[in-house]
């Protein structure tokens, strides 16, 4: 069963999720959407607070590491993964 999505920050350093929900107006959501943090993206928290540091994984296993203030990360909903996903 799948868990309630949390904040991006709420993830532990090294833990993987899939993004859940995102700002989807204005110019947060343009951002984001260029750094490819959209819903269904798998992230991976490197760092929490602030900056928040957060690993984008594409398909191929490949990953993009990003900055994020700490009120935006926290708009951003996540569903955590196990750790073997």
């Amino acid at each position: 069963m799948p868990a309630n999505p949390v904040p991006l920050n709420q993830l532990k350093p090294g833990e993987s999720g899939i993004v859940r929900g995102a700002p989807d107006s204005g110019q947060d959501a343009a951002v984001l959407a260029a750094m490819g943090l959209c819903c269904n993206a798998k992230v991976r928290l490197c760092r929490a607070g602030e900056p928040c540091i957060v690993a984008v994984v594409a398909g191929s296993g490949a990953s993009c590491r990003i900055g994020l203030a700490r009120p935006l990360a926290d708009r951003i909903l996540v569903e955590r993964l196990d750790r073997g996903e």
